[in-house]
C-alpha cells in the first residue's frame, strides 16, 4: 500500500452476514480514520444514490477531516455511471478510503469486474461448520475465556450458525465467567437461559450408544426445559453420522486416534475411543434405518404433529427397539 499503515483506498465487503460485514467495516475505519469519525465518515445507500455520486464524494477533500471515508452499504443497489467508479478505481482519491458493502454483488457486471481486482476484498459469508467452530474458539482465546469442551459444544448445539447470536452468548458467558476458571456445559446451559438442564451432548453420547431408555429420558426433559424438537432431532442426526463415519474408517481398517482426527473437532479428541466403541453396535443396516426414522420424524415435526411424540417413535425405531 502507498500509504503507510492506513488501509488501501477501495475496499469490498462481500457477503450477508452482518456481523462480519460489521466487524471488517470497524476494522477499517479503525484504520483509516481512528475513533473521531463525526467529520471524517459519510454514510451513504445503494439504493438511494448513484455510483458517480459516490465518486464525487470521495472526491470531495474536507477542512475539518485530513482523512476520510465513505462507506456505502447496500453497494450492490447502485446504478448510474459505471464508467466514473471505473476510472476512479485507477486513481482513487488519496486521503479517502470507499468502502463498498455488497452482500450479494454481480459479478458478472464490468463494473464489479473492474472493482473488485482493485479493492481489498473482506470476506462475509456465513461461517459453517469447522470454519464457525474455528472463528468462536478464536474469539473465545482473544478474550481469555475458557471452555471445557463439552462446553463448546452445548454453545454451538444451543444456539446454532447465527454468527451474531453465538457472539452476543458469548458476551453473557464472558460476562458470567469474569475470575472464574473453565466453564462447564452446565454452565452453558444456565447462561444461555434454559436453566440447570441437561445439556443436548448427553443426549447424542446417549443415541449413539444405542440406549434406548437414556435417549427418551433426556428428549423428555429437553422438551420439558423448553428446548426445541427440531434442535434436539439436529443433535440426534449429527451423532449418528458420525457414527456411520466410524463404521465406516474402522472397516476401512483406521485406528481409533486417526477416526476421532477426521471425524471429531479438535477438542473432541478424547471422545474417539468411545465413538469407536458406540460404532461397534451398529451395522449399515441398523443406520439406514435409524436415518429413515429420524427423517420422518423430521417431515411430521414441520408438519405439525406433536414433537415429542415424532421424536420418541424415531429413538425407539432407530435404536431398533419396538
Amino acid at each position: 500500500m502507498a500509504r503507510g499503515a492506513g488501509p488501501g483506498p477501495i475496499h469490498a465487503i462481500v457477503g450477508p452476514d452482518t456481523y462480519l460485514a460489521e466487524e471488517a467495516l470497524e476494522k477499517i475505519l479503525e484504520r483509516a480514520v481512528g475513533s473521531d469519525r463525526e467529520e471524517s465518515v459519510q454514510v451513504v445507500y445503494g439504493d438511494e444514490t448513484k455510483w458517480e455520486e459516490v465518486v464525487a464524494s470521495a472526491q470531495t477533500g474536507s477542512l475539518f477531516a485530513p482523512r476520510r471515508a465513505v462507506v456505502v452499504r447496500r453497494a450492490d443497489q447502485l446504478k448510474g455511471d459505471e464508467e466514473r467508479i471505473g476510472a476512479y478505481a485507477e486513481d482513487p482519491a488519496p486521503d479517502a478510503t470507499l468502502v463498498l458493502m455488497a452482500p450479494k454483488p454481480d459479478r458478472r457486471r464490468s463494473v464489479w469486474k473492474k472493482l473488485l481486482p482493485k479493492a481489498e476484498v473482506h470476506s462475509a459469508q456465513p461461517k459453517k461448520g469447522r470454519a464457525l467452530r474455528a472463528h468462536v474458539e478464536g474469539e473465545l482465546r482473544r478474550r481469555g475465556l475458557r471452555l471445557a469442551p463439552e462446553a463448546l459444544e452445548e454453545l454451538l448445539d444451543r444456539v446454532g450458525q447465527d454468527l451474531r447470536r453465538l457472539m452476543g452468548e458469548v458476551d453473557k458467558l464472558e460476562a458470567f465467567g469474569a475470575g472464574q476458571g473453565r466453564l462447564s456445559a452446565e454452565d452453558v446451559a444456565a447462561v444461555l437461559g434454559r436453566g440447570l438442564g441437561r445439556p443436548l451432548y448427553l443426549l447424542g453420547d446417549a443415541i449413539a450408544g444405542r440406549r434406548t431408555r437414556a435417549t427418551l429420558e433426556l428428549v423428555d426433559e429437553l422438551m420439558g426445559d423448553g428446548e426445541e424438537g427440531l434442535r434436539i432431532l439436529a443433535t440426534l442426526h449429527r451423532s449418528l453420522r458420525q457414527v456411520r463415519g466410524a463404521v465406516a474408517l474402522r472397516e476401512a481398517g483406521m485406528r481409533s486416534d486417526e477416526i476421532g482426527r477426521r471425524l471429531l473437532p479438535g477438542n473432541m479428541q478424547f471422545k474417539a475411543r468411545s465413538l469407536v466403541d458406540a460404532s461397534r453396535q451398529w451395522t449399515d443396516a441398523d443406520l439406514r434405518r435409524a436415518f429413515l426414522a429420524l427423517g420422518r420424524a423430521d417431515r411430521q415435526i414441520k408438519r405439525g404433529t406433536d414433537a415429542e411424540t415424532a421424536l420418541a417413535a424415531a429413538v425407539v425405531e432407530a435404536c431398533g427397539g419396538s
